[in-house]
């Protein structure tokens, strides 16, 4: 039987990609997005996130099988409200829908940049839920010349974070519902062109990628595994970060697993 998904961020990239994954094998998607998609929001303000909740209630009538909140990058007056609290608005909104499911499934997509470098501050005031002091603080950093990839590793971070400190949760784990993280290393998509159309860029990034065939990644090889993440065979993996990378992370962190 088809199962209904919702994708964030779907009009390009790894959301369109995993879109098309889930239509090409039979499932039902909402995509939803600035443009090009079932329901139009921005997932940057209060409004856009009233109306993910409300537009994909109506065409879902209520009852969905899995989230991707996969919508991310934007500029840095935007980073920290796009890529952590839109995220977990959307999870959180969507999660009600879920219920009906037999097997209700969540995924968010982080990145390789929540390794760091990060922003401390930053990762702690998202984790209060201050979005006030956190966009505060992110415009002080651009003020003072922060690199835009600190506000972006720093937001993904503290998403890793949420959801490990969610997952479990009596309205999620006990509830039945997986909620898990995928974090893409550098994946051929447009928000990945300040690394590869650049020649010094990309070969100084791919030394870093133990894996070459994996360098870049495509955006339907991350859709495969999101796709997993999301499906009901998945049935035992709950509250894991899974960094599909070519080998950074475990070049980066060596042999420790926390």
């Amino acid at each position: 039987m088809p199962r209904l998904y919702v994708v964030t961020g779907a009009a390009s990239g790894i959301g369109a990609a995993t879109a098309r994954y889930f239509l090409e094998r039979g499932d039902l998607v909402i995509t939803c997005d600035l443009h090009d998609a079932d329901v139009i929001c921005d997932l940057t303000i209060k409004e856009g996130r009233a109306a993910l909740v409300e537009g994909v209630t109506t065409l879902s009538d209520g009852s969905i099988d899995g989230i991707i909140a996969n919508a991310g990058g934007g500029p840095p007056q935007t980073m920290l409200s796009l890529n952590f609290f839109g995220a977990v608005v959307t999870l959180e909104g969507l999660r009600p829908l879920l219920h009906n499911s037999a097997a209700p499934r969540a995924v968010a997509v982080s990145s390789i940049a929540s390794l760091g470098p990060v922003d401390p501050q930053l990762v702690e005031v998202c984790l209060h839920m201050d979005e006030g002091a956190a966009n505060d603080a992110a415009a002080r950093a651009i003020a003072a010349g922060e690199d835009p990839l600190i506000l972006y590793g720093s937001a993904k971070q503290a998403l890793n974070r949420w959801c490990r400190n969610t997952a479990d949760k009596p309205q999620w784990a006990g509830a039945g519902i997986t909620l898990n993280v995928v974090a893409p290393g550098v994946i051929d998509t447009p928000a990945a062109a300040h690394i590869l159309a650049n020649p010094v860029n990309k070969a100084q990034m791919g030394q870093l990628i133990p894996l070459q065939t994996a360098y870049p990644g495509k955006p339907e090889q991350m859709a495969a595994l999101i796709a997993w993440c999301a499906s009901a065979d998945n049935a035992l993996m709950t509250g894991q970060i899974i960094f599909a990378d070519g080998g950074f992370e475990c070049r980066v962190r060596g042999e420790r697993s926390w």
